[in-house]
C-alpha cells in the first residue's frame, strides 16, 4: 500500500486557524487604536481645529489685532488649554453645518461648533456624534418693516426664507400648521444664502437661530429698511458640541472638558476667585481643580488645565455672560442656559 503525505497542504492548514486567531487578536488593539487617533492626532498637529459658521460673528471672528473672539472661539480655547496645554494653539475653520460629517472625516476639523443641530437622521446615517449640549438657541423670526404687524396674522401666507432640509424648515412647518399660517418657505442650502435672499427683498421673514437673526440685524441694518426680531419664539434649540464617532477617547475627553467648565461655575469657582479658592473639601472639586490629580491624569491631561482655562477664560457662567449675555451686544437672558439650580437646563455632572 503506497502511502501519500501532504505536508505543505497539513502547513497550511495549520496556518489558517493560526491567522484567524492572529486576526482576532490584533482586531481589538485596532479597534482601540483607532479610536484613539483623535486626540493623538491633535497633540501631534500641535493645533486644536474646531469647526464653526464664520459667514458672520455670530460665533467666532477676528477682531483688529488679529485676536479670535466670539462663543465657539473662547470654548475651542478651552479645549486647547485642556488637550495642549495653550490656549492660543488652536484655528476656526469655516464649515456649513450640512459639510459637517465631511469635514470631521477629511481630518479638517476636529470638533464642530458652531450652532450645530443633531437628529435621529445624523445619528443613523452619519459618523458624527454629539458630545454635549454647549448651550440652548432659540428659533425665532426676523422681518422686515413690520411696525404695523400685531400678531403672525399679518405674516400669513408670507414667504419665509430657511434653510432646506433642516430643523429650522421643520420648526416653521409645525408652527405655521398649528398656528393656520400658510408660510411659504423658501429653501437655500445655508445660513448664509437664506440671509442674503432676505436681505435682497425675497422673503418679508427669515428664520433661525437667534444668535444668528440678532448678528444680522445688528451689521446689515440700511437706512431705508428697519429690521426687527420678533417676539415669537418657535422653539428652543440645543447647540451640540460634535466629534467624529469613531474617536471615542476624543469624544469622552471632550465631555468632561466641557462639563469642567459648568462645574466649576456650580461650584462658584470663577476667574476672579481660583487663585485663592479655598473650598476644596469634597471629591469632586478636588478632582477638578487637581489636588487629587488621579483622575485628569487617566485622561492624559494636565490636572492643572481647570485652574489655567478658568483664570484664563472663566467658568460656563462668564463665558456665556461676555459672548452672549449681559456683557456681549446680543444682551441675551440666560433663560435655558443657566444652572438647575438657577431654573435653567445646564446639570453639571459630579467630578468622581
Amino acid at each position: 500500500m503506497i502511502v501519500i503525505s501532504y505536508p505543505k497542504l497539513v502547513n497550511k492548514m495549520k496556518l489558517k486557524p493560526l491567522f484567524l486567531s492572529f486576526c482576532l487578536f490584533i482586531a481589538p488593539a485596532w479597534n482601540a487604536a483607532a479610536a484613539d487617533a483623535g486626540l493623538r492626532y491633535i497633540s501631534s498637529r500641535g493645533e486644536l481645529r474646531c469647526g464653526t459658521d464664520l459667514t458672520a460673528k455670530t460665533y467666532a471672528y477676528k477682531d483688529e489685532d488679529g485676536f479670535w473672539r466670539g462663543i465657539d472661539a473662547d470654548l475651542c480655547r478651552v479645549i486647547a488649554t485642556a488637550v495642549l496645554g495653550r490656549g492660543d494653539k488652536f484655528e476656526m475653520v469655516h464649515v456649513n453645518t450640512n459639510q459637517v460629517a465631511k469635514a470631521l472625516a477629511g481630518n479638517q476639523i476636529d470638533v464642530m461648533l458652531g450652532g450645530a443641530p443633531y437628529s435621529a437622521s445624523a445619528e443613523i446615517g452619519s459618523q458624527i456624534s454629539p458630545v454635549d449640549i454647549v448651550y440652548y438657541d432659540q428659533q425665532m423670526f426676523l422681518a422686515k418693516n413690520a411696525e404695523k404687524a400685531t400678531s403672525m396674522e399679518a405674516f400669513k401666507g408670507k414667504k419665509v426664507c430657511t434653510v432646506m432640509n433642516s430643523e429650522e424648515l421643520y420648526n416653521l412647518e409645525q408652527f405655521s400648521e398649528k398656528y393656520d399660517l400658510g408660510f411659504a418657505p423658501l429653501l437655500f442650502p445655508s445660513a448664509q444664502k437664506a440671509k442674503e435672499a432676505f436681505l435682497l427683498n425675497r422673503c418679508p421673514l427669515l428664520t433661525g437661530n437667534a444668535m444668528f437673526l440678532r448678528n444680522v440685524m445688528q451689521t446689515n441694518v440700511s437706512k431705508d429698511t428697519k429690521i426687527e426680531l420678533l417676539p415669537e419664539i418657535i422653539a428652543v434649540k440645543p447647540s451640540y458640541l460634535l466629534a467624529a464617532k469613531d474617536n471615542e477617547t476624543l469624544r469622552i475627553t471632550l465631555k468632561w472638558v466641557l462639563n469642567a467648565l459648568k462645574l466649576a461655575e456650580e461650584k462658584d469657582i470663577t476667574s476672579q476667585n481660583i487663585d485663592v479658592f479655598t473650598g476644596i473639601r469634597d471629591t469632586a472639586t478636588k478632582n477638578l481643580l487637581g489636588s487629587d490629580p488621579k483622575l485628569w491624569k487617566r485622561f492624559s491631561l494636565n490636572p492643572q488645565w481647570v485652574r489655567k482655562a478658568v483664570k484664563e477664560q472663566g467658568n460656563y457662567g462668564e463665558i456665556f455672560e461676555r459672548n452672549m449675555g449681559k456683557d456681549s451686544s446680543l444682551k441675551l437672558e440666560r433663560k435655558e442656559n443657566n444652572l438647575l439650580k438657577n431654573g435653567g437646563l445646564i446639570i453639571p455632572l459630579p467630578f468622581l
